[in-house]
């Protein structure tokens, strides 16, 4: 989507997608946050989880992806914040997650080539029927004619 493209109120649904043990894994060895808590079932279970817990950065980054699939960062130039993130509730592999996004604010910019864009954005658990993550993210986007 182009900035023109975007009107505030406007309503993006994510499809859905599974989280994997394997996810988990490849993402703490690439970052390497090796906690116990993201790769033993055990030793999340002794922290009073049912099984090991998916990184909030995993989560953050899942998020980006499967709203990139609806189309919506097409034409994104920058990330240019993210505000009262908040993670909510844990998710485990195994766990379904979707995002919806809804468009606070657009404004012009000094740029005729960009427009900026303020979304709120919720990640929901299905498996476990529970919100997982709200932020605020803000977005340059190109604007049509700047092709």
């Amino acid at each position: 989507m182009f900035y023109e493209d975007i009107n505030p109120g406007q309503e993006i649904v994510s499809r859905s997608r599974v989280i994997t043990a394997a996810d988990v894994e490849v993402f703490t060895s690439l970052t390497w946050a090796a906690n116990p808590l993201f790769l033993s079932d055990a030793s999340a279970r002794e922290r009073g989880f049912p099984a090991r817990v998916v990184p909030a950065a995993l989560i953050i980054s899942f998020v980006i992806g499967l709203l990139y699939q609806t189309g919506l960062f097409d034409h994104i130039t920058a990330l240019v914040g993210v505000d009262r993130l908040s993670m909510k509730a844990p998710s485990h592999p195994g766990d379904v997650i979707s995002v919806r996004c809804r468009v606070l604010e657009k404004r012009e910019t000094k740029s005729p080539e960009k427009g900026f864009v303020k979304f709120f954005i919720e990640c929901f658990n299905n498996t476990r029927n529970a919100v997982v993550m709200e932020a605020e993210m803000s977005f340059l986007y190109l604007r049509k004619n700047s092709k």
